[in-house]
């Protein structure tokens, strides 16, 4: 069996795994960090009756920087999609905790499953997105 590679510059890779995943904006928010278990992100799926979530965001495709109106412009492109779909979203944000990137809005979607998250994050040319299940353990989905 071959390992396919991805074409996402290991640096990137980096930043993504460094990043602070902000779920909520206000003071009940939590902070989420790649591969690291979160008693507050279980009690988040269990209070949703959700066994899964993802955070998806439509900021920077293919983390070329763009600006501040068109990252704007396709957040609310992608959070139409997601209420169309009727999930459920919680406003969030992407933070690169040495302030190599500027905070990236995204959602936490509870419910959302991996073939769909990755067609999502497909769909809005992201690199990567962060999928949860049932234990409550936020991992980095490579989409390239």
């Amino acid at each position: 069996m071959t390992v396919a590679l991805s074409v996402i510059a290991s640096n990137l890779i980096t930043s993504y795994r460094r990043t602070h995943y902000r779920v909520g904006t206000d003071c009940n928010s939590i902070s989420l960090h790649i591969d690291q278990y979160s008693e507050s992100l279980a009690k988040l799926l269990t209070a949703s009756k959700q066994s899964c979530a993802a955070i998806v965001s439509a900021y920077n495709p293919y983390s070329q920087l763009a600006s501040n109106e068109k990252n704007l412009a396709v957040h609310e492109q992608l959070r139409n999609l997601l209420q169309l779909r009727a999930y459920p979203i919680i406003e969030s944000l992407n933070i690169d905790p040495i302030d190599q990137w500027l905070p990236e809005k995204s959602f936490f979607v509870p419910g959302l499953d991996l073939n769909t998250s990755r067609s999502i994050g497909q769909r809005f040319n992201q690199n990567a997105i962060v999928w949860i299940d049932n234990e409550a353990i936020p991992r980095l989905i490579l989409l390239r």
